[in-house]
This record gives structure tokens, sequence and C-alpha cells, in this order.
């Protein structure tokens, strides 16, 4: 997890074009998800922690030892004051198969996908499991289908190619968050 501090001693890297720019320490929530939405562009036209910001953006720009194409670098955002996990809320509509009349569907999640970035916010898109495995969520205390407690009760034992886009995307201020975890790179479907 990489924490937002010295933010003034960080220099921005916003002229610097090299590709190569990502090997670079990064610090800050702001400074990570740049780099993060620069190597996805990349990854779309064409070490020390296994399971860092670091190196899931080596992963995702083809630096790893990693053979499949990976699009996406999925993320959870820790808030400021209390350094709660950020959880978000995505409401969607779909077309009940009985019915066949449009009806609402809300979830929670607290993985992301960044979508777009500047100065101040970032867009994020909520990312889900396309099936929930109830009986696994007995194991973590708090834990149910319907709601998720923390990032672990939501992904403990989740196949990595069941997390989906789901296209529901919400605008963040930066500034509401002091650090980010990455996931491991992975090729994300619709």
């Amino acid at each position: 997890m990489s924490n937002c501090h010295d933010h003034e001693d960080q220099k921005d890297h916003k002229d610097q074009k090299d590709h190569k720019d990502h090997k670079k320490p990064l610090h800050c929530v702001k400074e990570i998800l740049k780099e993060i939405l620069k190597a996805q562009n990349i990854a779309k036209e064409s070490d020390e922690c296994k399971i860092s910001c670091k190196h899931s953006i080596d992963e995702l720009l083809g630096e790893s030892s990693t053979k499949l194409k990976k699009n996406t670098i999925p993320f959870i955002l820790y808030c400021k004051g209390d350094c709660d996990p950020f959880k978000a809320t995505g409401i969607a509509t779909f077309t009940d198969r009985h019915s066949k009349k449009k009806k609402f569907v809300c979830f929670e999640t607290f993985i992301f996908r960044i979508k777009d970035l500047d100065d101040k916010c970032a867009v994020l898109e909520l990312l889900a499991f396309k099936y929930e495995k109830k009986d696994h969520k007995d194991s973590c205390p708090n834990c149910n289908a319907d709601h998720f407690s923390s990032p672990c009760c939501q992904v403990d034992l989740e196949e990595v190619d069941d997390l989906v886009k789901t296209g529901i995307c919400i605008n963040v201020d930066l500034a509401c968050f002091c650090a980010i975890s990455c996931l491991p790179a992975v090729s994300l479907k619709c």
C-alpha cells in the first residue's frame, strides 16, 4: 500500500514522456493513479514486492514474465482521516427475464479502475465479480453476499476471470484519499 506523505517534496512528472517513468518511486495516490492510467492506455495499444503498484504497472506494460495481455490495474483506495477502505455504491438497470420489465440492481465495491484523471479529480469505474460465492462469505465475520464489510470479504476465493467492468463510473476528489493498494494487473472484459 502506498501512502501519501511528503506530497510537496514530490516532483510533478507531467512533462516527462519517457515510457520508463514508471520505474521511479511513486508515493502519492494521484501520482500512482496517473501512472496506472498511462500504463492502461499503453496496454490498449500495444522485483521488489510481488504484489504492488509498480509490479502491476510493469505487468501491464509487458515488462514482467507474465505472457497474457493485461488491460487493467484494479486498485483499492483508502480514505483520509479514518484510513478505511473506500467503498462505492453502483446502481444499474437490467431487463428481468421473466417479467421483461426493467429493474434496478444495486451493488457495493471496494475495487476500481481508473478511467480519467485531472489535477484534483479522477473518474473511477466500479469493478465487480460476475458471480458471488456465498459459501466462502460465511467464513468471514460480517461478510455476506449483499454487503461487504471489507475488501477481503469481497475478493476472497473469487476467480480472477470473474472480475468485470460494470460501465458505472463515479467522480472522486483525490484530496479525500491517503493511500492506494494495487491488485495484480488483469485482463478485464465488459
